[in-house]
């Protein structure tokens, strides 16, 4: 989001003075930039293929015809009495090597590159985590996703909770990532589409309409999962009834699975049509999640973003530089993102065999030289 300079003083002075405040006292972030909107999100959780070895996001940018806006890193953990983890390993884990170096690149194109805290996965919003009634808890573990944040420099973080956590909860953890971030950090959330529009949030325990009727101004949009039972994007019918409930179009970015073949997009395609037709305009579509995503599936999962984009933002394609020295730089960190996997794999076996499995194991299977374009 775009806001004019002095902004973010007021707003930090704003909230740090007034942090007991009525919600609605709070300064008003100001709207996404019309070259925002429709959005297109992706989320990225798996970060290699079955044989260990890193997938490349790159594509997402450097092929052709693809308008990305927002990138999401998934999915970070929070462990009581342990430390956050990117998936299953810490965020400094060598494997991930690619990955962060990759997400540099990704924000040189123009994308905004977000995490995710939470998910599927227990345990990030207990009452022993981020969710607690001790103050001297919740910081402990705020602290350290605070870290990740600025250490990978993610412009933004999803918080997608899938577990029972309190209306306080989140409210203090938006209005914290606000008063240490500033207005310019994306703040979203990732409920299941029935639950805008029910008084527990679904999976989320808290209502999200009180929330934004108390935080909206802190928050710049939800990624709403309309899929698995929660939401239907076969016709209008379910966005209907949230933009019914009092929600601004604008505002909700509609989330499909990127894995049920071409005839959901045309489906999707009909539907977003209509919508337009009637509404001006929607927040957008995310897809979950980008390795396996049709149609290219996993030999091709970038085609996925070109069919949204057809649909949603058409010659809106980001201009990206590639150098020589940046691709020989991501082909060594490909190589060290895939060193721990190809260690397992050559374990077993000596001499010339096991050299032959290492370099096997540690030829990228991604070209970067051919994506070099300055």
């Amino acid at each position: 989001m775009r806001y004019i300079p002095w902004i973010t003083t007021v707003l930090l002075a704003l909230l740090t003075t007034h942090a007991t405040a009525a919600p609605h006292h709070y300064p008003q972030v100001r709207p996404p930039p019309e070259s925002e909107i429709p959005r297109l999100v992706i989320y990225f959780q798996t970060t290699h293929d079955d044989q260990g070895r890193p997938i490349s996001m790159l594509p997402l940018v450097t092929v052709r015809h693809i308008a990305l806006t927002h990138l999401i890193v998934c999915s970070l953990h929070v462990h009581k009495d342990g430390i956050v983890h990117l998936n299953d390993y810490p965020p400094s884990h060598p494997m991930f090597k690619t990955l962060w170096k990759e997400t540099e690149i990704m924000r040189e194109s123009g994308v905004k590159v977000m995490g995710m805290v939470g998910g599927a996965a227990a345990g990030s919003f207990t009452k022993d985590t981020l969710d607690s009634d001790d103050d001297k808890t919740f910081k402990h573990y705020y602290r350290q996703l605070a870290e990740v944040i600025r250490k990978y420099k993610l412009q933004g973080l999803d918080i997608d909770v899938e577990q029972p956590m309190s209306q306080e909860g989140i409210n203090r953890l938006i209005l914290r990532l606000r008063i240490d971030f500033g207005v310019d950090f994306i703040i979203t959330l990732a409920p299941v589409a029935s639950g805008l529009t029910s008084s527990n949030g679904g999976l989320s325990g808290f209502n999200y309409q009180l929330l934004e009727e108390e935080y909206g101004g802190l928050i710049d949009f939800y990624n709403a999962q309309f899929y698995n039972g929660f939401g239907s994007m076969h016709s209008t019918a379910h966005f209907d009834k949230t933009v019914a409930a009092g929600w601004d179009p604008t505002k909700i970015v509609i989330g499909q699975l990127t894995d049920r073949g071409t005839s959901a997009h045309v489906s999707l395609n009909s539907t977003i049509m209509q919508l337009r037709e009637k509404l001006g305009a929607v927040g957008g579509i995310m897809g979950w999640e980008y390795f396996n995503s049709d149609p290219g599936g996993i030999s091709a999962p970038w085609e996925w973003a070109q069919a949204m984009t057809k649909i949603l933002r058409p010659g809106l394609v980001p201009d990206i530089k590639i150098t020589r020295d940046t691709a020989i730089e991501l082909t060594k960190a490909w190589v060290k993102s895939a060193q721990p996997a190809a260690a397992v794999l050559c374990a077993n076996v000596g001499g010339a065999v096991n050299q032959a499995c290492a370099a096997s194991a540690l030829t990228p299977n991604v070209d970067y030289m051919a994506m070099v374009n300055a």
